[in-house]
């Protein structure tokens, strides 16, 4: 009989991940640099450890919504349906309801980011339509890293897009998209070409 985990939060996180990676095989090297990215900017913003910590198993849960969602359409080449973009647009919602409730840190963490990850700064984003602070920081900080790691990542839709282009693009939605203070702390760390 094995011993129980020192703690049952990261045990249950890392099951969770497992899972996506069961539902789609190719997603582990995308839910590594998010995790990656998105501790580098709470480094540089200076989170405490114990919520790095959390920001560290939360991170690559932001997807778990995901599993939720037929496999065909998420590796669906081109562009999506108007009602196949409704469905996808779900998984913030399936996400935080799989995650919601816990008595973990960890995974409170991740239900605030499964949910919120495609809130924008503007308050155009969904599901529902949160602006500036009112956007949990952890979620600000993900929807960075998710986004620069889709763009610079071949999808089954799009071809990785040059360093250069994506700090463009990125920089472009500064303050609509994202939030300022963070999309600065990210971009001005990297080693990247100058704007084209």
């Amino acid at each position: 009989m094995s011993a129980a985990p020192a703690d049952p939060g990261a045990e249950a996180a890392l099951r969770l991940r497992r899972a996506c990676e069961a539902h789609d095989p190719k997603i582990g090297p995308h839910l590594d640099r998010v995790t990656r990215y998105a501790c580098e900017i709470g480094l540089a913003l200076g989170l405490p450890a114990d919520r790095l910590g959390q920001l560290r198993l939360a991170a690559p849960l932001h997807d778990v919504g995901k599993i939720g969602l037929p496999s065909a359409l998420l590796q669906k080449p081109g562009r999506l349906t108007a009602a196949e973009m409704d469905l996808v647009r779900e998984h913030t919602r399936i996400g935080h309801r799989i995650l919601e409730g816990s008595p973990w840190p960890a995974l409170r963490c991740a239900a605030d980011i499964a949910l919120c990850h495609h809130e924008n700064w503007d308050g155009s984003g969904h599901p529902r339509g949160l602006r500036g602070a009112q956007i949990p920081l952890e979620a600000r900080i993900v929807s960075v890293a998710d986004v620069f790691d889709a763009l610079s990542s071949p999808r089954a839709y799009k071809e990785a897009w040059e360093p250069g282009r994506v700090a463009a693009e990125m920089r472009r939605l500064r303050g609509a998209k994202f939030d300022p203070e963070l999309l600065d702390l990210f971009l001005d760390r990297l080693p990247l070409p100058a704007a084209v």
